[in-house]
């Protein structure tokens, strides 16, 4: 009897090593970034992470797949390679398995790594980064700045680093308020007369002559109903002319926030009033108005409606990055070049640029009266 509980217990010690052992071999060889990208599926993601720091940089560090996405150990790391194996059947049933497929379900993806470490006060990230033992007087006013507020309020990484290895996810937030302000535009009452541009809107010097536009409205550029006639609503266009700019009606003086370009045609017939000299500039800045027509569906009565649609850019382009940026830490004439500065590091378009920059134009830290025109 004892060499048969013996024999048990050194087979049971045998087994409980192997399984052990096994286990930690198949961890590691899981973990690898060549087992992560064997699936065609993580192929373009792999190709994403390549073009990151996480990858490559000075240093010579990198971190990997599992860095990011696996426990380093405990139960935490088992229900993690549990949790993992949906994935396999993922690809089996080619669920992501074409470009366009991934793309259709990068949203809901991203979103679930997101919560995840949301729910871990992103544990994977501290595990390299500690913002105890960051140096930030060594780092960018703009990164000192936003780890100050992380360390006072202990907001979590992944709060503020969504695009720090993958391409984020595009979003249809835009495209749903856009959709909304078009909706709105249709059912404007005739007996409104402050109107706002939803878009860039082109205006014409006759109710006539659609041909060739006279003159371009930006996003929430402000006009007068002034009347109407042959399905073309009349309005007045005021603005700001700086001095050597004629063609370029500006919303405030001082500010280049633009409200309408107008073609020559158009600087020929405006009316000129009210000459200011800015200290700001140094330069003349002259009142004018010109009256033009725009087709119906442009304009909307209230701006809310363009900022509420203009907010859910700066979240869904900016705020997947960073913290979204409080809008008077700029002036208005700043906001210029920090817009086409971060243009490129979103999927935003030329129209949604120009609807962003309005509108953090217009609530910069000098203009914070301009939030309700």
């Amino acid at each position: 009897m004892t060499k048969i509980l013996l024999g048990m217990f050194v087979g049971g010690a045998a087994l409980s090593a192997a399984l052990f052992v096994g286990f930690d071999v198949l961890v590691h060889e899981t973990k690898s970034n060549e087992f992560c990208t064997s699936c065609h599926t993580m192929q373009g993601n792999y190709v994403e992470y390549q073009g990151t720091l996480h990858y490559q940089n000075r240093v010579g560090i990198q971190a990997g797949c599992s860095s990011c996405h696996v426990p380093s150990s405990g139960p935490e790391l088992l229900w993690a390679k549990v949790r993992a194996s949906k994935d396999l059947l993922h690809q089996f049933l080619g669920t992501v398995g074409t470009e366009e497929k991934f793309e259709s379900a990068r949203h809901r993806m991203a979103e679930t790594v997101w919560k995840t470490m949301e729910a871990t006060d992103s544990r994977e990230c501290r595990s390299c980064h500690s913002l105890s033992n960051m140096d930030l007087l060594e780092q960018r006013p703009s990164a000192r700045r936003y780890h100050e507020v992380a360390i006072r309020e202990q907001t979590t990484c992944i709060t503020c680093h969504k695009g720090i290895a993958h391409f984020l996810p595009l979003s249809n937030d835009s495209d749903t308020g856009v959709s909304k302000l078009r909706e709105a535009a249709k059912s404007v009452p005739p007996q409104t007369t402050a109107l706002y541009a939803i878009e860039t809107t082109p205006f014409y010097l006759s109710a006539d002559s659609r041909e060739t536009n006279d003159g371009t409205l930006m996003p929430s550029a402000p006009v007068t109903r002034i009347g109407e006639d042959k399905g073309m609503i009349k309005v007045r266009i005021d603005g700001w002319r700086q001095e050597g700019v004629d063609k370029i009606a500006y919303f405030s003086v001082g500010k280049r926030v633009v409200n309408a370009v107008m073609s020559q045609d158009t600087v020929e017939r405006a009316k000129l009033g009210q000459v200011v000299d800015d200290t700001g500039s140094g330069q003349k800045w002259t009142a004018v108005s010109v009256e033009a027509w725009v087709e119906p569906g442009h304009l909307v009565g209230a701006p809310k409606l363009i900022w509420d649609a203009a907010g859910q850019l700066l979240r869904s382009n900016c705020g997947n990055c960073h913290a979204e940026p409080d809008l008077t830490h700029f002036t208005a004439n700043q906001w210029i070049g920090v817009v086409q500065s971060m243009q490129i590091r979103t999927a935003m378009n030329d129209e949604q640029k120009r609807l962003l920059m309005q509108y953090v134009q217009k609530h910069g830290r000098d203009m914070a009266e301009s939030a309700t025109h």
